[in-house]
């Protein structure tokens, strides 16, 4: 039994390093998810409808032009008495009414309303480019944290691969005792068990090590069955001081520069709704074909054709107070938006705070963890030669086998979760794309 478990723990680590063929870097990943997420691509994809709709013609500065053509056909009963004493009497009278021509029509004043809209076109494609760079963030922290996390499961894997072995080492030396009528059944079979507990434990940990793989690659879009080779370790970067991080995120947080720009089109929207103050000019011309040929009337037939030009000048006298309202409400909504602004550059300094003193106390737990873990690997070596000499008991060996997986445990969670923290730092304060 304990050369097969031997045998299997070997094919599983064996067939794990065969199958593994690529070596992938975080800046792989980050640069492949930034390319292949469907996130991504949906969120660019929206972004390049906004610039599309940025055009002079949805702005309304270019004229319209409409061509158009008719043909009716009517029978008719028809009287008509006319002054000079003339009268027309026609039953079932034939008429065809024949008509075609092209119209332009063209706005030349609207109170700026048109470059307003246009400016209002751009200040939507500002707003969606910024979600973008939104997504693209959310899409590399979650990238980060997903192969950071691979990291961290291969690290239990080997802790739990190290209580593994020297579980293995306890139950030969109760199996030696049992034998040589030095030890007990019960030591042995308690061995047994410990070591079947760390073995489940072990084939556990392999399944989260896998399904950390697979995550990562669905957030790159790749196979979900690709195999590959992380980094070694989990490497932190050198962090700015709150100072500076605040002082960045005033000018690069996405998040507020999206309220900045909300607040921008808002302004505009209250100059678009004062362009209906002003009066509104219009240029019409148009080139037409009409042809009357009817029974029902003295003349039979009729036919004009050519070139037309007009101007129309109109303005809104009265609405019912409705521009009055609208305009009043626009002022409210930039009143909002403004304190939105700045209850968002609050929150932002109040996260920075909380995120770095998180930050600070990682590191902290990273420097004790560091050494807590040394003094475990002494502490289970001294326990592992005392345990085959019979200076101390099972309970005693388990103890230092749980303090070393502990304090391996605790140290890679530790620098996953100061990875979390640096990353949302990054995020927050906007440095983490630059």
């Amino acid at each position: 039994m304990v050369v097969r478990l031997l045998i299997t723990t070997s094919v599983i680590f064996t067939t794990m390093v065969l199958c593994a063929q690529q070596s992938v870097s975080l800046n792989d990943a980050v640069q492949l998810g930034l390319v292949n997420n469907y996130l991504l691509k949906i969120s660019k994809n929206q972004t390049d409808i906004s610039s599309r709709n940025i055009s002079y013609g949805n702005a309304g500065f270019l004229p319209s032009v409409t061509a158009y053509g008719s043909l009716d056909k009517a029978h008719l009963n028809a009287h008509q008495d006319v002054l000079t004493g003339n009268k027309l009497d026609n039953k079932n009278a034939s008429t065809t009414v024949t008509s075609a021509g092209i119209k332009a029509e063209w706005v030349l004043f609207d109170g700026a309303g048109m470059f307003a809209k246009y400016e209002k076109l751009k200040g939507l494609w500002k707003i969606n480019d910024l979600e973008t760079r939104i997504s693209m963030e959310y899409v590399v922290q979650e990238i980060t944290l997903a192969y950071c996390n691979i990291i961290r499961q291969l690290e239990l894997l080997k802790a739990c691969n190290q209580r593994m072995k020297s579980s293995n080492f306890r139950y030969f030396i109760a199996r030696e005792r049992l034998d040589s009528k030095l030890g007990s059944e019960q030591q042995w079979l308690q061995a047994d068990v410990a070591r079947m507990a760390d073995s489940s434990a072990l084939f556990k940990q392999t399944s989260e090590l896998r399904k950390s793989k697979i995550e990562l690659n669905r957030l790159l879009a790749q196979n979900v069955q690709r195999e590959f080779i992380t980094e070694d370790s989990i490497t932190l970067v050198q962090i700015p001081g709150l100072d500076q991080l605040i002082t960045n995120s005033t000018n690069f947080n996405n998040l507020l520069k999206i309220k900045t720009e909300q607040l921008m089109y808002s302004k505009l929207e209250e100059k678009s709704l004062k362009s209906e103050q002003y009066p509104r000019v219009l240029l019409t011309g148009s080139y037409g074909y009409f042809e009357n040929n009817t029974e029902a009337a003295f003349i039979n037939y009729n036919r004009y054709f050519g070139p037309q030009v007009g101007l129309t000048v109109g303005m809104k006298l009265f609405d019912g107070k409705k521009l009055r309202t609208s305009l009043g409400n626009a002022k409210i909504n930039i009143q909002n938006k403004e304190l939105q602004l700045k209850d968002m550059q609050e929150q932002v300094s109040a996260q920075l705070a909380e995120m770095h003193l998180d930050y600070l106390c990682q590191l902290q737990t990273i420097s004790l963890g560091k050494k807590e873990l040394a003094l475990a690997e002494r502490n289970l070596d001294i326990a592992m030669k005392a345990f085959q000499t019979g200076q101390i008991s099972a309970l005693d060996l388990r103890v230092a086998q749980d303090d070393l997986f502990q304090a391996s445990s605790n140290l890679v969670n530790s620098c996953y979760y100061a990875k979390l923290k640096e990353t949302e730092l990054l995020t927050v304060s906007g440095m983490l794309l630059k």
